[in-house]
């Protein structure tokens, strides 16, 4: 069988990224996600020196909204844009809110996306988080003391390694060039190397 060859994708003309402003990390926190997505669009606007209505299109990530989803929060902000994205893809969100927004610019259907993510964790919700993480999680993996996504991540690297034949110093390198970047950023999750 032949594999379908992929048309080339669009480059993403007349198209700008701008603006990135980060709320310093917390570990706990009381408030909740809709606080630390208002305060990231908050500093967004700030930063910017946008006003709320300039403000047209929307794209949000966060595992702990729920149960709320974009549109709750475009109320929660007051807004009203006319065109608005809900992404709960984790670590992934970030650049796939940069491809659609920018598509969304491209079509019409916005000029200024604001891309916004953000979670809160009180002092148990990550477990209770991991607990009800999916319902395949829940039910078919969970129960098994697979203890979140941890366990997945290791079988696909046992995965990867296999069939691409990358060593476990290949990994330890990227984490060691992580952390060196995580520590040139103003706000690091963690203070200590």
């Amino acid at each position: 069988m032949t594999a379908k060859k992929e048309p080339p994708r669009k480059a993403y003309d007349g198209v700008a990224v701008a603006v990135p402003v980060t709320v310093p990390y917390v570990r706990y926190s009381i408030r909740s996600a809709h606080w630390w997505l208002a305060r990231a669009f908050s500093e967004l606007l700030k930063t910017s020196g946008l006003k709320k209505n300039e403000i047209d299109g929307l794209t949000v990530s966060s595992f702990t909204l729920a149960p709320d989803t974009a549109i709750g929060l475009t109320q929660h902000l007051g807004l009203s844009p006319r065109w608005l994205d809900h992404i709960p893809l984790g670590g992934a969100s970030g650049v796939v809110a940069l491809r659609r927004a920018a598509r969304a610019v491209q079509a019409g259907d916005a000029d200024v996306v604001a891309c916004i993510a953000g979670d809160t964790n009180h002092v148990d919700s990550f477990r209770l988080t991991l607990a009800n993480f999916s319902q395949f999680a829940r039910d078919a993996v969970y129960p098994y003391g697979a203890g979140g996504p941890n366990a997945s991540f290791a079988f696909l690297t046992a995965y990867y390694m296999q069939k691409h034949g990358a060593r476990r110093e290949d990994f330890g390198k990227l984490c060691v060039a992580q952390r060196a970047t995580h520590f040139a950023f103003l706000w690091p999750c963690s203070r200590n190397p």
